[in-house]
């Protein structure tokens, strides 16, 4: 059910991946992935993924933390299509580098990948599927 918030258990890890399958809804204008550090809404996120259809299409990285957001990252490229299915993969967890197969991007890390607990899914999606997959150290 969207909005969704919880735990990854055991947090993350280097070598680890986050695969997420959803679909994107036909009346879409946005919806997020958020890494956090808790299962809290103001806790510090170390990944803000950010899909937007508002005009210029664009996929927005970035970060929170200390109760502030980093530099917004803008990939004007949309690799998503309303109502259809999508597939992330993010490797080494906070590159979410591949959509369906492809590469995308990848968002350098900000926040320590060890102080994510936790993952946070809202907007216009429907999610089928979360993995955390990888070898914990």
């Amino acid at each position: 059910k969207i909005p969704y918030m919880g735990p990854i258990y055991g947090g993350l890890k280097d070598g680890m991946s986050v695969n997420i399958q959803g679909t994107a809804h036909e009346d879409m204008d946005s919806f997020m992935i958020n890494l956090r550090s808790a299962e809290s809404e103001s806790s510090d996120i170390a990944l803000h993924f950010n899909p937007r259809f508002t005009g210029w299409d664009k996929v927005v990285f970035n970060s929170f933390e200390n109760d502030s957001w980093g530099s917004e990252e803008k990939i004007r490229s949309m690799p998503f299509t309303k109502g259809q299915p999508f597939k992330i993969v993010g490797q080494r967890t906070l590159e979410f580098n591949h959509l369906d197969g492809q590469d995308f991007y990848t968002f350098s890390h900000r926040i320590p990948l060890e102080r994510v607990c936790a993952i946070h899914i809202a907007g216009q999606v429907s999610i089928q599927s979360i993995k955390v997959l990888g070898v914990r150290l």
